[in-house]
């Protein structure tokens, strides 16, 4: 889940722009709040001291203080983990599929990780495909576990300081409720990083299948489908698009189950762990005017 080739580079280039901007503070006298100081970032970038993009990056430095680790985690929902009583040949299989260099280990459901594998210790076990990885418990590396309330700024200098590259988040019942890893933070400063295994396709949540129907991932953010499909829906209190399925649908839905909102019909073709994956979205065809 992130290049860590790519890492020091970036940190190399925050230090730069961190130069830059001390020159332009120096310049100007030191700002004796946050809102002057975004002033002098601002004046900065006019005077070409330093770049839009570098302007963007500071910023982004400041908007990491403000966030905790909640805000910016990538959800339960969404993490990929692998059973521990998968077999090595069904965790290289995962690992091919998904791409990520690290999966967290769990036994019986993601409230139960046992640890992290890394996808590189794998390449050695690949003549024991049929023993499983609980078989192997030196496999797997400790998990750092972190609160939910951490701040990101934290979270990122805990992340240079140990050397670890990703986390678990809990919640304040101790339940799982993401993970965030250090790539996720730096991209928050200097955009998406897209690593070795990664390939940039347009649409990939979103794919037309038809006249008027489109194949949607569960994951899809209601912001994207409203953007792409032009629309509006009903404020609820939802991220994603199969939360709006769910949210209309009142249950936790079969394969095949429909349901209508605006002018979409919403229909389940895939679920998994009482998660929707996937859904057939058609849409009304315009009468005539």
């Amino acid at each position: 889940m992130g290049s860590e080739s790519e890492i020091p580079q970036h940190m190399s280039f925050l230090s730069r722009t961190r130069e830059r901007l001390m020159r332009a503070v120096l310049k100007r006298g030191l700002p004796s709040n946050q809102s002057e100081l975004a002033k002098v970032i601002e004046q900065a970038s006019q005077d070409d001291i330093i770049n839009e993009e570098t302007e963007d990056m500071i910023r982004g430095v400041f908007d990491i203080t403000q966030r905790r680790v909640a805000d910016v985690m990538i959800p339960r929902s969404q993490i990929r983990d692998i059973d521990s009583e998968c077999t090595i040949g069904e965790a290289i299989k995962i690992v091919i599929k998904y791409g990520h260099s690290r999966y967290p280990v769990s036994f019986e459901d993601k409230d139960h990780i046992q640890g992290i594998l890394m996808a590189k210790d794998l390449l050695p076990m690949a003549d024991q495909c049929d023993k499983k990885i609980s078989d192997f418990p030196n496999l797997l590396r400790k998990p750092v576990i972190v609160p939910e309330s951490k701040h990101v700024n934290r979270m990122l200098k805990d992340f240079q300081k140990n050397r670890f590259h990703m986390a678990i988040v809990v919640d304040e019942y101790g339940g799982v409720c993401g993970l965030i890893t250090i790539e996720d933070i730096i991209e928050l400063i200097v955009g998406e990083i897209n690593d070795e295994y990664e390939t940039e396709v347009e649409g990939t949540n979103i794919t037309k299948s038809g006249d008027n129907t489109y194949i949607v991932a569960g994951c899809t953010p209601v912001e994207e489908f409203e953007e792409y499909f032009k629309t509006t829906f009903p404020d609820i209190d939802v991220d994603t698009v199969a939360g709006l399925a769910l949210h209309y649908l009142g249950h936790i839905p079969q394969k095949d189950e429909q349901v209508s909102l605006n002018e979409f019909t919403f229909k389940v073709l895939d679920t998994k762990l009482h998660q929707i994956n996937t859904l057939q979205v058609t849409v009304a065809a315009k009468e005539d005017e």
